[in-house]
């Protein structure tokens, strides 16, 4: 067993004997032999929430309006604990909808903790090499290898775009050409077409008002300023409805451009994603600058730049 699967391993049992929430996976044991590493789990029937909006059961259309709203609130309660409530707190560092798995009555429980990082209290930031998911990555961890728990707040804003839109965080066009999910929403928020950006597979069937709220709360998490984005627990009490201000209105999204280098690479999510992680799916070969293009985009960890700026 390579030393890379050891630590992820490790880290993973760590987290998971940390962690009590009803959102995020639990661990049922684990077994380390001399070369095999197991970890037990809830067997999870509705596989994960990629399964059921690119992969094997996307046809089936299973995915209601009431149980995508549920699957958002349920995963964004899963982060809060992670960065709010557990002890030292947890950046996961790799949210993506692969690792929403579903159990039998489609309750979402995050999952895969290989990448997390604890952060001791006091401490904003850390520096670390660039790991998760293409089209997932918050520009600033991309671009500088800063990690915080912002990062997750980023992510989770293109996984709540996925879970409205049904598209992929990087869709593959015609001609070669790559478009992330972003790029493609932005327009529409502008115009304030926000029926144009729900899934073609729900017909029609959702509630416009949630349907505008949460949009605009994922275009709050994807703002290219990490101190312009919510935490998470003002974005669970958006995606609740609980707040009315102004800031949660038709917002502009700073897209991402990736570059070349990168959108070259398939996310490697076309699949049905049962099979794990694969080796296309880890940024950490691609470099920290000049991997992404992004627009005006500033080190926030610069002196006068930082973190500690508050929401609202």
């Amino acid at each position: 067993m390579n030393s890379k699967a050891e630590m992820e391993f490790a880290v993973e049992v760590e987290v998971l004997g940390r962690v009590r929430h009803k959102n995020l996976l639990g661990l049922r044991g684990y077994c380390a032999g001399t070369d095999q590493r197991l970890i037990v789990y809830d067997y999870m029937p509705n596989l994960s929430l990629l399964s059921h909006l690119h992969g094997q059961f996307a046809g089936e259309v299973q995915l209601d309006w009431k149980k995508r709203m549920n699957i958002a609130i349920g995963s964004a309660e899963g982060l809060l604990y992670l960065h709010h409530e557990a002890t030292p707190h947890i950046i996961h560092r790799d949210i993506k909808a692969s690792n929403v798995l579903l159990d039998s009555n489609f309750e979402p429980l995050v999952a895969d903790f290989g990448f997390a990082k604890l952060i001791p209290d006091g401490v904003s930031h850390m520096t670390t090499r660039v790991k998760g998911t293409l089209g997932y990555l918050a520009p600033e961890y991309a671009m500088f290898g800063r990690v915080s728990e912002s990062c997750d707040v980023y992510s989770f804003g293109i996984l709540l775009l996925e879970i409205l839109t049904g598209r992929k965080p990087i869709e593959k066009l015609p001609g070669g050409i790559k478009k992330t999910i972003t790029e493609w929403a932005e327009p529409y928020i502008i115009k304030g077409r926000f029926k144009d950006l729900a899934d073609p597979k729900l017909r029609g069937n959702f509630d416009l008002n949630q349907l505008k709220q949460a949009i605009n709360v994922a275009a709050l998490c994807v703002q290219t300023e990490p101190e312009n984005r919510p935490n998470m627990k003002e974005v669970v009490k958006f995606l609740k409805g609980f707040d009315g201000r102004d800031k949660v209105l038709q917002m502009r999204i700073d897209s991402v451009k990736y570059g070349d280098d990168l959108m070259a690479i398939d996310q490697g999510t076309t699949d049905d994603d049962e099979g794990g992680r694969g080796e296309d799916d880890e940024s950490n070969g691609f470099g920290v600058f000049g991997a992404m293009e992004v627009q005006k985009m500033k080190n926030p960890y610069e002196k006068n730049h930082g973190l500690n700026k508050k929401f609202g």
